[in-house]
């Protein structure tokens, strides 16, 4: 499998919503985590992109916009974050309803069950590769066999910390191989493919400098009920690589 993602970007695909009879009420406080994005439509310039979707008003969606007078949200751009705020909801002439996060504060983190890989390939040469998975447990279906509108993101980081600048070459463009392994006894489920960058040959990392890529686990994945294995790695350098675990409930 070949998957498209841009150089230092995620690839994140348009956000789905769904009718549903669960209610979360507005204009309530909340916690957020996902990836800030650059919004194509409507008056606020920035979104968040939520793996884990939100429900309010009978509504579930994985896109809530910023409030356009949210400053320094470009900072945060193409970055996993945790927004606080509230809540809004507009309807537009459609009769859809729009969720804005309203006076908001973000700061920059990495997902719950981030694991860290420490790669030292001489004295000069030092890394370490971060990956995770959000949310590291989840559902594809409800109890009822709705989609729940899961989109679990997986991140990957690598971070130049030797004397150093890592040079790297990608003769086919496949900068990361991925692989995810069922742990269930007796279950036989082992995906593999390769994250390809069209045109990406080489990549040059200084010191100080990071590489991250963020994008979506494929649902053909980890289609099965149960904890899987999943392993990230440069394809043409498997030491900077790492390995994290999710669950699938339903």
């Amino acid at each position: 499998m070949r998957v498209k993602v841009p150089l230092f970007l995620c690839l994140l695909f348009a956000a789905s919503t769904r009718q549903l009879s669960a209610q979360v009420l507005p204009d309530n406080p909340v916690i957020l985590q996902g990836v800030v994005r650059a919004a194509h439509q409507g008056s606020s310039h920035w979104g968040l992109f939520l793996p884990a979707p939100l429900v309010v008003r009978g509504l579930r969606t994985n896109w809530v916009r910023i409030d356009s007078e949210a400053p320094g949200v470009g900072d945060y751009a193409d970055r996993f974050v945790e927004a606080t705020g509230t809540v809004h909801i507009e309807m537009d002439s459609g009769g859809a309803a729009n969720a804005t996060l309203v006076g908001s504060r973000i700061k920059e983190r990495y997902p719950d069950g981030t694991v860290r890989q420490n790669v030292q390939l001489s004295y000069t040469q030092r890394s370490v590769v971060t990956l995770a998975i959000a949310p590291m447990k989840f559902m594809w279906r409800d109890s009822i066999g709705d989609s729940t509108s899961a989109r679990p993101l997986v991140l990957f980081e690598l971070a130049n910390q030797g004397d150093t600048p890592l040079h790297l070459g990608f003769p086919r463009s496949e900068v990361l191989c991925v692989r995810v392994r069922s742990l269930m006894p007796g279950v036989i489920a082992d995906t593999s493919w390769a994250v390809v960058q069209p045109g990406v040959r080489q990549a040059s990392i200084v010191m100080g400098q990071r590489y991250r890529m963020i994008f979506e686990l494929p649902r053909g994945a980890a289609p099965l009920r149960g904890r899987y294995r999943l392993r990230a790695e440069l394809c043409t350098a498997s030491p900077y690589g790492a390995e994290t675990t999710f669950e699938i409930s339903r």
